[in-house]
């Protein structure tokens, strides 16, 4: 069975290597590549939600551990300086793809807020658990198996519950492409690149089970670093839709 829990660990983590450099190669890509317009990935977000009458989004620079993304349940689009200021179509397609979700609403929502809780797993899991595992054999003089057990099942749960989750990120793409076919009609290219770009960033969160250590310690822990303004008067340069 130890062997079995292995070989599943390593298949495992061969996945969030794979979506981990898939993510970093294709955002590589995209910041070389100029944006079609002179519009900021903040501007193009703001004008993809007032295209879908959505006017209760605050969209705000963000930099921190945990960023670029969507708050839905107060309704903010967080997104890091590069993103929210960058004129390139890596800062387009994450903005993009995360003000998409501010479309999602009713049973889309709750999957939304799910999947942000799988994610969460993801990060903070596997460090838990080799806490835990390590606990057990270090004070319970449990053999070291039992410990890599736990370990391994944690990861693979918190795997499957990320990549079951899929689903509702491109459901967020197809919306975006759907209106960059009209807008941007005069730039097929732009929307090729655009397209892998949205595809990278929906299975980004796939690789966090790697980042896991970063995000426990930086994050996790009583005294580290915020993923994220907690009052209003917290955020700076906001901008309502």
């Amino acid at each position: 069975m130890l062997v079995i829990f292995i070989i599943v660990l390593v298949l495992g983590f061969g996945v969030t290597r794979y979506a981990l450099s898939r993510y970093e190669q294709h955002m590589a890509l995209g910041r070389r590549a100029q944006a079609p317009e002179k519009k900021t990935g903040a501007d193009i977000a703001a004008e993809f939600l007032v295209a879908h009458e959505v006017h209760d989004v605050v969209i705000v620079k963000h930099n921190a551990v945990v960023s670029d993304y969507f708050d839905p349940k107060r309704r903010r689009l967080f997104l890091r300086s590069e993103t929210h200021d960058g004129y390139d179509l890596a800062a387009w397609g994450v903005a993009l793809h995360e003000a998409a979700h501010a479309l999602q609403q009713g049973e889309e929502k709750g999957a939304l807020e799910w999947r942000q809780t799988c994610i969460s797993l993801s990060r903070y899991l596997p460090v838990a658990a080799a806490a835990a595992a390590l606990s057990i054999i270090v004070f319970l003089k449990r053999p070291a198996r039992f410990g890599l057990i736990i370990f391994a099942a944690a990861c693979v749960v918190a795997l499957l519950l990320n990549i079951g989750t899929l689903a509702i990120e491109f459901n967020a793409n197809k919306r975006v492409l759907r209106w960059l076919e009209d807008r941007l009609d005069h730039a097929p290219g732009a929307q090729d690149k655009l397209r892998q770009i949205l595809s990278a960033v929906a299975t980004r969160e796939v690789g966090d089970l790697l980042k896991s250590p970063r995000y426990f310690f930086l994050t996790a822990l009583p005294g580290t670093s915020r993923s994220r303004p907690l009052k209003r008067e917290d955020t700076k340069d906001k901008t309502d839709v």
